[in-house]
């Protein structure tokens, strides 16, 4: 793939198919989208770039040196002022949500708003069984003074961090989330809510904008751990090959035997 191509997938650009389109066409889609896009593409924040050809260097060095199988062993500091291995200490085996922030952009992008909607949605749940990361983009300014006294400004409970990294550690853990197929998807966008149960490597995401805090909670929720039955098993659908009975049943009739 083209250099220029490749960056448009680091800044986040899902345009037409390019196969048809000169080297030089690409260029100048690609500057030319570029300033619209850099308020939510996570490689651009991070690292503070607006050339594409050294945006695609940048990125492409840092998501080659990501281990596939898993999250990068980032060093975090959370707005108390602790350092943390952000998998072993933080994610391993937990329910988690994350998301992409900064101080600056949230009357822009109000990611912490609709953050603190979704754990408040959440109830009881949170600080026990559920955990959340808002990870800041803005590593110059977002000092942990600044994100305690950020987090003061949404009541922030128990359980949830603001956490600030090194700008390719940023762009590293991005590209965790935004994998597809062993490559970053073709949006790295600051305006989702990832979530997941990290013991099962199940995830998902969803728009930062909530406007049914409901919806979203489930669809959080439908990672958790199922409970345990609380009765006999009952088997529905077609009966079992050499078996008696009905060829189809139901569920009220059809017992696990």
């Amino acid at each position: 793939m083209k250099p220029e191509s490749e960056a448009l997938d680091a800044a986040g650009v899902e345009g037409k198919s390019t196969r048809s389109a000169t080297p030089e066409s690409q260029r100048r889609r690609l500057l030319s989208a570029l300033p619209a896009l850099v308020a939510t593409s996570i490689p651009a924040l991070a690292l503070g770039l607006h050339d594409a050809d050294e945006l695609h260097s940048r990125t492409r060095k840092i998501t080659d040196s990501v281990v596939h199988g898993g999250f990068p062993g980032v060093m975090v500091t959370a707005h108390t002022g602790e350092q943390f291995n952000f998998y072993q200490d933080l994610l391993k085996d937990r329910l988690v949500l994350m998301n992409f922030m900064s101080v600056d952009s949230e009357n822009e992008l109000p990611m912490t708003a609709n953050m603190a909607s979704l754990i408040k949605g959440l109830g009881e749940q949170f600080g026990r069984e559920v955990f959340a990361f808002s990870i800041s983009y803005d590593h110059a300014n977002d000092t942990p003074a600044r994100l305690a006294e950020f987090a003061r400004r949404f009541d922030a409970p128990e359980g949830w961090y603001f956490l600030s990294a090194k700008p390719e550690d940023i762009v590293a853990l991005g590209y965790r989330l935004y994998r597809t197929a062993g490559r970053p998807r073709q949006r790295m966008n600051a305006d989702l809510i990832h979530y997941g149960n990290v013991k099962i490597g199940l995830w998902g995401a969803i728009p930062a904008h909530i406007t049914d805090v409901e919806l979203a909670v489930s669809r959080v929720t439908s990672v958790f751990p199922g409970k345990p039955p609380s009765s006999e098993m009952r088997r529905a659908g077609p009966r079992r090959l050499n078996g008696d009975g009905p060829v189809y049943d139901s569920r009220d009739h059809c017992r696990v035997t």
